[in-house]
């Protein structure tokens, strides 16, 4: 009897433990899918994830089917799917100005073919600037990260360009795969190792290249910094929009570019052409596609202002007026950082916003920034410069035009009064007039606008980012 009740007691105990002990887990039900990884980093999203390697929404969720979308966590690891035969994590560069297939292989010690396959390229020799490219996290050879790959113009020479790099023949033969230095002298286009810039496919001339900002939006500013291994005249274009380089005096052989990207410019891919002639008079010329993005700009309600601000024979005069002021260049730079706020006025209206005047048509944009404040609110420099205009006009009323230098004017229009004259030199904080209601106005306010290039730009991109 008592055996019975022990056997009972342990066959009881046994039962109890299987039933408290957790379900074994269910194998899942999708097939894990073989492939690259990608980890997931702060602020991604399955949807962009999906965009960035060009797969779909759903293939990517199949894949990865026990992934929360709505909550994605950082540091997961996610299969990508249509990337047969690859192995190993994928990252995503995004091209930079100078960048090509040539100079981004060797730079991640990426294999040209495997690029040209992970991105589907049907250009390869066409990449543009902020292209967003896929590539193998682990590098199939070793990685060539400072450098350059010099493109020999005609009459260039190569020994010339080596020595300029401080660069040894055997060495960049060697680099190059190439057992005798008589036979790199003869390539036009060849690797070199050293030197702080990353590696980049530039004209011989071209050391560096840079771009700010990264993103290129309407109404914006470009600025473009030029480094050169030799004395030399830049010059540029931006689709139709010509560009005026400058030497910086502090910086031997270092050039800036500046240019307003136009609001109403069409959202496209435009071709960005840099020319440098040395003082020989050889040309090098480098050219890579930079794509325009749309602006996020508002539609101002309809406007009713004086008529004879609308009249054709008033707007164009005043119009080519200005602009003959705005596109020149004076060499010296007089601002250093950002720009202050001209007006202690509340911005009442900003940059860009589409505008219909007295029941016309959403044609024109507004061109700048107001400020709120009556006839006795006081107009500020916000940067050291030059008066090249102060007068009376039409459409902008009480005007005073300012030049900073390097291209940058920046315009004060409907002023009741102007404090300062032509050819005076000003300081940042000097008064330079005064709010009014003067010109094509709706009530007192200051009017300020920047120019670069002899296009208007956001002013208040000036007071937050120092260019260049």
């Amino acid at each position: 009897m008592n055996l019975i009740l022990k056997t009972l007691r342990l066959l009881l105990a046994v039962s109890l433990l299987f039933a408290a002990a957790p379900p074994a887990a269910r194998a899942q039900d999708t097939a894990p899918v073989d492939g690259p990884t990608y980890v997931v980093q702060e602020g991604d999203t399955l949807f962009a994830i999906a965009r960035q390697f060009g797969v779909t929404l759903e293939a990517l969720q199949a894949a990865n089917p026990t992934i929360n979308a709505n909550a994605l966590p950082v540091g997961a690891t996610l299969v990508i799917p249509g990337y047969a035969q690859t192995e190993g994590a994928l990252v995503t560069h995004f091209v930079e100005a100078g960048e090509t297939l040539s100079s981004l292989g060797p730079r991640f010690g990426v294999e040209r073919a495997t690029l040209v396959k992970l991105n589907r390229l049907v250009n390869p020799d066409r990449v543009y600037i902020n292209q967003p490219l896929v590539l193998v996290g682990a590098p199939q050879f070793a990685p060539l990260a400072n450098g350059g790959v010099v493109q020999l113009a005609e009459g260039q020479s190569a020994l010339a360009e080596l020595a300029a790099r401080n660069q040894a023949v055997w060495a960049v033969a060697g680099l190059n795969q190439q057992a005798h230095a008589a036979a790199l002298l003869a390539q036009r286009q060849w690797r070199w190792a050293g030197g702080e810039a990353p590696l980049k496919a530039l004209p011989a001339i071209f050391t560096d290249l840079q771009l700010q900002p990264t993103l290129f939006i309407q109404g914006g500013t470009l600025s473009i910094r030029v480094k050169t291994s030799r004395p030399a005249q830049i010059s540029g274009m931006l689709g139709q929009w010509k560009m005026t380089f400058n030497a910086d005096p502090a910086q031997p052989n270092t050039y800036y570019g500046l240019l307003a990207l136009y609001r109403l410019a069409d959202p496209n891919l435009y071709p960005l052409v840099l020319t440098a002639t040395d003082e020989s008079g050889r040309v090098s010329r480098f050219a890579q596609a930079l794509p325009l993005r749309a602006g996020q700009y508002a539609t101002d309600p309809p406007l009713t202002v004086p008529p004879e601000t609308l009249d054709p024979a008033n707007i164009q005069p005043e119009f080519e007026k200005i602009q003959a002021i705005v596109t020149q260049n004076s060499p010296v730079k007089m601002w250093n950082g950002v720009f202050a706020l001209p007006s202690v006025g509340v911005l009442r209206s900003l940059f860009g916003s589409l505008r219909s005047y007295n029941g016309g048509p959403y044609d024109s944009f507004h061109g700048g920034v107001d400020f709120s404040g009556g006839d006795d609110r006081p107009i500020t420099a916000p940067a050291p410069g030059v008066v090249v205009l102060a007068e009376p006009l039409t459409v902008r009323g009480n005007s005073v035009i300012v030049d900073h230098g390097w291209g940058v004017f920046t315009g004060y229009w409907h002023q009741s009064r102007i404090e300062v004259q032509v050819g005076q030199k000003i300081e940042t904080g000097q008064i330079i007039g005064y709010n009014g209601s003067t010109g094509r106005v709706t009530g007192p306010h200051l009017h300020w606008e920047v120019f670069v290039g002899g296009i208007q730009t956001d002013p208040l991109i000036w007071t937050e980012t120092e260019f260049p």
